[in-house]
């Protein structure tokens, strides 16, 4: 059971690749197949889509596999690296607590609106914004934390290894 709640969004997005391939393939299968497309396989594949994005995002955040440049960073002395490396995940704390809080309030106000096809609220697309930004905003905290006791035990901190979450 820890396993799973620490790896929540990875078995979350595959369960969501699973469900976009069987989408994907109903959507091809009955459209050049049966020459009778099921009207829901592409907002739903669309959708799905997007949650194994978001789910993904919050998947390199512990794996530390997003994007970055740390060329001068790896170079600094120890103590400038640790400040450099906090002062960019207070940053990325400051933009993921804007995310969840306009996420929420873009996911409230598609309450009542339905999708075209699928017709449940908007609000289930918009919801996985907040969501895997708080997540997201908990695995920089653990990074955040790994990186401390990283440079307290005399390490340097490495942007190239997976955290120990």
């Amino acid at each position: 059971m820890k396993r799973f709640v620490l790896r929540l969004e990875e078995n979350l997005a595959a369960l969501c690749l699973a469900g976009l391939l069987v989408t994907l393939f109903l959507q091809v299968f009955t459209r050049f197949v049966l020459f009778d497309p099921l009207s829901w396989t592409e907002e739903a594949a669309r959708y799905l889509y997007v949650y194994v994005v978001f789910l993904g995002s919050s998947i390199a955040v512990t794996d530390r596999t997003h994007v970055a440049i740390d060329f001068l960073v790896q170079r600094l002395p120890p103590r400038p690296r640790l400040a450099a490396i906090l002062l960019v995940h207070l940053a990325v704390l400051f933009l993921l607590g804007n995310l969840v809080y306009w996420g929420l309030r873009a996911t409230i106000r598609q309450l009542n609106i339905p999708l075209v096809v699928l017709d449940i609220p908007y609000a289930w697309v918009y919801v996985v914004v907040p969501v895997t930004a708080a997540l997201m905003a908990v695995r920089t905290l653990g990074v955040l934390g790994e990186d401390v006791r990283r440079f307290r035990r005399g390490e340097a901190a490495d942007t190239q290894t997976r955290a120990a979450l």
